[in-house]
């Protein structure tokens, strides 16, 4: 895309709050106990996106937990979205 490229005009946002860039880090809590590493890239009020840690693919139920390290922070999640290493969840 050149640098002068603007965003398509037909896009929506559908968010209805602001989403705030981060880098923190943070786990998921499966079901069976395991854990998996990951970083928050964005949050808002109603979810995040996490992008996952290393080249190991990581397979995530439709509900987790969020376990922010070093904040004491869990939330119950539900997976909205997956493509590659990158995952939308929802608070």
């Amino acid at each position: 895309m050149y640098r002068t490229a603007k965003p398509s005009q037909n896009y929506v946002e559908r968010r209805a709050t602001e989403r705030k860039p981060t880098a923190l880090l943070a786990f998921v809590q499966h079901p069976d106990g395991s854990r998996s590493a990951c970083q928050v890239k964005n949050i808002s009020d109603d979810g995040a996106m996490l992008e996952f840690l290393g080249a190991q693919a990581v397979v995530l139920a439709p509900t987790f937990d969020l376990v922010l390290t070093g904040a004491e922070m869990r939330y119950a999640v539900t997976l909205v979205w997956r493509e590659g290493q990158s995952a939308g969840v929802r608070f």
